[in-house]
């Protein structure tokens, strides 16, 4: 037997006649007739008792009908799964991004795009640089977000989302707050807040402060901006941001440009031999434009 046959004896089922199901299987009357019959000979069962307008079920007829509605229903489920991933409203997307995109940006983005496609499950793991690279390059996840330096060669595809330049974090009522710039030699004497060693930012500012000869008071060290900056707004000393975790509106912290300039760019990264999902595709979408609407505003 073959998905022909099934097709004809499941429309003569549900519409009751030959000529009903000829209307919904958009074929001839006759042609039902000679599907159904060449389904009676191959399964070797009586499906049908033929009455005028009418083809009567048999109770065999009526037992295949269970298995055969409910292998259709299970086809309908595929193809709308099918039609679902079309048009990217099925499935996961697993994305890692460094701790300050997890605590600034990316939550709004996540969200925007989840009510854009309920149904999709994302993964956000939040991982430093290095290992958010090894976690694209060996496929355990679909996407990076990370800093980038110039002319790096990642053996990604990489595709920049801005240009990021620190500022200066004061607490409010700091002696400094009335500067407009804050420059290096300025915060030699004062209690510095900053990343722990190894981190790229933390390595960047250090740049800075050796190529100026300045000597810091290093008054905490820590893992991530976003405990930086709460240090910061608790009084704790003075601190060089990535201006993605600062807040213009927050009163109790002051956010001044910072001199001389340590700038670095964002990208988002994905492996080059595998083609991403449409899924991946429509979120990097989202993700770019989420930045040139900030660009231009």
């Amino acid at each position: 037997m073959n998905f022909r046959q099934i097709e004809a004896f499941r429309a003569v089922m549900i519409s009751g006649s030959g000529t009903e199901a000829a209307k919904m299987l958009f074929i001839t009357q006759p042609a039902v007739s000679r599907l159904i019959s060449d389904l009676e000979y191959q399964s070797k069962l009586k499906l049908f008792v033929r009455k005028p307008n009418r083809l009567e079920p048999t109770p065999e007829a009526q037992a295949l009908f269970k298995e055969v509605d409910r292998a259709f229903i299970g086809l309908e489920q595929i193809s709308m799964f099918a039609d679902s991933i079309v048009n990217k409203q099925q499935g996961s997307l697993r994305i890692v991004a460094m701790p300050v995109c997890v605590d600034s940006f990316l939550p709004t983005i996540v969200s925007d795009f989840l009510q854009q496609h309920p149904k999709v499950s994302i993964e956000l793991e939040s991982a430093p640089r290095i290992q958010s690279l090894d976690l694209v390059r060996t496929a355990r996840q679909d996407l990076a977000i990370i800093s980038i330096v110039s002319r790096e060669n990642l053996g990604l595809q990489v595709k920049n989302l801005c240009r990021q330049q620190a500022v200066c974090v004061l607490p409010a009522g700091h002696p400094y707050c009335d500067k407009p710039v804050i420059h290096a030699r300025d915060l030699e004497d004062q209690p510095f807040i900053s990343l722990s060693r190894g981190s790229p930012f933390r390595s960047k500012v250090d740049e800075i402060f050796t190529r100026e000869n300045i000597k810091r008071t290093f008054a905490i060290e820590t893992r991530t901006h976003r405990t930086v900056y709460e240090m910061v707004k608790r009084g704790a000393g003075v601190a060089i941001l990535d201006p993605f975790i600062t807040d213009s509106q927050d009163h109790e912290v002051v956010i001044k440009p910072f001199l001389p300039e340590v700038t670095w760019d964002y990208a988002v990264v994905q492996p080059h031999s595998a083609t991403p999902s449409l899924i991946t595709q429509s979120f990097v979408a989202l993700l770019m434009a989420h930045f040139r609407r900030a660009e231009d505003s």
